[in-house]
């Protein structure tokens, strides 16, 4: 009987475990695919990213260029001006 008990005891304590490590693993497993869908978030943020750096540098480009047309437009504007005041 007290050989009995003391298997009994023994496989709860097993069951126990077990239990435990199924729960351990769950959590594991979940952490996993939430760690593979920030991977692929990351990814598409760094994709998104150079995709704005891109647009980012068009920007600066046609801003120089603009510049550049608005000051030569001025001069000329000036030029104009200056030849019709008389000087």
């Amino acid at each position: 009987m007290v050989d009995t008990q003391k298997l009994n005891d023994a496989f709860d304590r097993f069951d126990a475990a077990l239990k435990t490590f199924e729960g351990a693993l769950a959590k594991k497993q979940a952490v996993a695919s939430e760690a593979e869908a920030l991977r692929g978030d990351r990814a598409k943020i760094a994709s998104e990213l150079d995709l704005v750096r891109s647009k980012a540098t068009e920007l600066v480009t046609t801003n120089k260029s603009a510049v550049g047309k608005i000051d030569a437009a001025m001069s000329r504007i000036r030029a104009v001006l200056h030849s019709n005041s008389g000087g």
